[in-house]
């Protein structure tokens, strides 16, 4: 049995039973006693860790991430996390352990059973309701709090020392600017301890850099203090900014957190209770900045602004509420939008909105305009003077088949793709989405052009996305895909070499993570991972590919006046013409090699 062992610098306190003989001192190594620690921490309420996330619980400091080539319980990290993230409601059965480790039932039984001394899985216990062939083992083992908190860990590469310690470096320059300037916060901040793996020096490479730091506010009397913290937020309510606000402790804090360690999951901080000494001091305030106030009549909460009478985009005088782009004051918007308009505009310049309601939203207005036009002249739902009249289309989802619509309508360029319309019934998917996108730039943009406000500058030209650091499972994907020619994810789940994921779904998302970063392609009609086989796409095709994207990319755009889709440069349909040889070529020597092998 495993006594009380107490994890250097974060003090956790973790007692790993070992009911079923499976585990003892000799078999877990230092990692993984750390781990069971966090674990244990986390699911007990009795056993809360002395540190917790510096933003409170729920918070993405709290996030676990582990390395799924660690060595846990003699096998890797990520068989367990995967086996416990199968389990279902009821739990997991000793056949279906079985399959998923690619093992037989007595070694899936005992290895099971490792995770219940770990204290990931309780059990085992008979199903309510076994099927009638007795012949099988239908024990089932469930999930624990712990079990459940590493089912959903996510993966990550451990950090070098010298990547840490530069990591580091950042956030005692943030801790000293938000000193030099703690009115702007609220709080400032009076000691940084190193804990965790960070304490450590001998330690060369590490999962996570965690930090305990102490966060004092601004001012004396708690009362101030939550005034000017509710001052603090509602100012940026009417900024826009509260909705991205996760912190118990208020914006103020929130800030303080965000200027220290930004948005990076790699460094967690923690909140250091009093009394608890622990780890490494790193930095430490001298002076005291906690001050006193004067005291301020009660906050009230400034009303919310009324409605305004009139919508800058429909120009209907129809109640309508003031909207604006992050960073700029709603209050004082002369922007504003009817109900209907702020659902074309899929929410208001970035909010989020579920397609049903968006769903709604186009038909009921396409039903309102073709009997009625909101304008006599010029487009039949925003009156601009560049209206064009003719037959649109909208395209339905319906199971796998696509329904579509014409409608006979005055509009101008912005506004078809607000309601989700192409000029043509036989425009591709990928011509719909540039076009929808486009279309939604210029929406944005004529809005502030009529009410005269600057569009904040734009931040640059997007970095192209890197390759993305494949897993195990991704590189052997790969080479089964290039080996056998052409496969998709039916093929996958139904391969007898690939019994431990039956499930084509799994396949799936393993093969978008690769078609989306262009390290595969679809050979098929549907253009579908799930139903159509996906082959390997070479470095050269991916250079061409790479070369004619970055001088013309098809489709339409708003080119800062309209929505356009201009013609492409001399020698690019040339160009074009040679990729899209080779990516047939490349399709039918696939297909061809994978029937060979059929």
């Amino acid at each position: 049995m495993i006594g009380a062992v107490e994890v250097e610098g974060l003090g956790f306190n973790v007692r790993a039973g070992s009911p079923t003989g499976f585990l003892s001192g000799s078999h877990l190594s230092t990692d993984e006693v750390a781990l069971l620690a966090e674990l244990r921490g986390r699911g007990a309420h009795e056993d809360r860790p002395g540190l917790a996330p510096l933003g409170g619980l729920g918070t993405y400091e709290g996030a676990l991430a582990v390395d799924l080539q660690a060595a846990f319980c003699g096998r890797p990290l990520r068989a367990t996390r995967d086996l416990l993230h199968r389990a279902d409601s009821r739990g997991i059965r000793a056949n279906e352990a079985a399959r998923i480790l690619d093992a037989d039932e007595p070694t899936a039984v005992a290895f099971l059973d490792s995770l219940v001394g770990a204290g990931l899985l309780t059990g085992p216990g008979l199903d309510e309701d076994p099927p009638e062939d007795y012949g099988r083992d239908w024990r089932t083992w469930e999930l624990t709090e712990s079990g459940h908190v590493l089912a959903y860990a996510t993966g990550r590469r451990p950090s070098t020392r010298r990547a840490a310690d530069a990591l580091v470096a950042k956030v005692l320059e943030g801790a000293a600017a938000i000193n030099d300037n703690p009115d702007e916060f609220l709080w400032w901040v009076q000691e940084i301890r190193a804990v965790g793996q960070l304490a450590d020096p001998d330690r060369q490479e590490l999962l996570h850099v965690d930090l305990a730091v102490r966060l004092r506010p601004r001012l004396v009397d708690p009362a101030e203090q939550a005034k000017a913290q509710r001052r603090l937020e509602d100012d940026a309510r009417d900024r826009g900014e509260r909705g991205r606000v996760r912190d118990m402790f208020g914006y103020g804090h929130w800030r303080t957190r965000l200027a220290l360690g930004g948005r990076g999951k790699v460094l967690r901080l923690f909140t250091c209770p009093e009394g608890l000494e622990c780890g490494t001091v790193l930095f430490r305030e001298k002076r005291d900045l906690t001050v006193d106030a004067v005291p301020t009549p009660a906050y009230e909460r400034p009303a919310e602004p009324a409605p305004v009478d009139g919508c800058s985009w429909c120009r209907r005088s129809v109640p309508s509420v003031r909207v604006a782009v992050t960073g700029m004051s709603i209050d004082r918007s002369p922007i504003a939008l009817c109900e209907a308009c702020l659902v074309l505009g899929r929410g208001g310049q970035g909010g989020f909105l579920g397609s049903l309601s968006l769903y709604g939203a186009v038909h009921e207005t396409l039903e309102r305009l073709t009997a009625e036009p909101y304008h006599p002249a010029g487009c039949a739902l925003c009156g601009n003077s560049r209206a064009t009249e003719g037959c649109w289309w909208h395209e339905r989802e319906r199971g796998r088949e696509g329904e579509q619509r014409s409608v006979e309508l005055r509009l101008c360029d912005v506004c078809p793709g607000l309601l989700e319309l192409a000029d043509r019934a036989e425009r591709e998917g990928w011509w719909r989405a540039r076009y929808e996108d486009a279309c939604l730039t210029g929406f944005t943009v004529r809005l502030h052009q009529v009410a005269s406000v600057p569009l904040p500058a734009p931040k640059g030209r997007p970095k192209r996305r890197p390759l993305p650091r494949l897993t195990d499972v991704h590189r052997d994907l790969l080479a089964d895909i290039r080996a056998a020619g052409a496969l998709s994810a039916v093929d996958l789940a139904r391969r007898a070499d690939r019994s431990r994921h039956q499930d084509s779904r799994w396949w799936t998302v393993r093969l978008n993570h690769l078609l989306q970063h262009g390290l595969v392609d679809v050979v098929g009609a549907d253009g579908s991972v799930w139903s159509d086989p996906v082959r390997v796409v070479e470095d050269d095709e991916r250079t061409l590919r790479d070369k004619l994207d970055a001088l013309y990319v098809p489709g339409p755009r708003w080119d800062g006046d309209a929505v356009i889709e201009p013609e492409p440069p001399a020698g690019w349909a040339a160009r074009a013409a040679v990729l899209e040889a080779l990516r047939a070529d490349r399709d039918h020597r696939a297909l061809t090699a994978g029937a060979v092998r059929t």
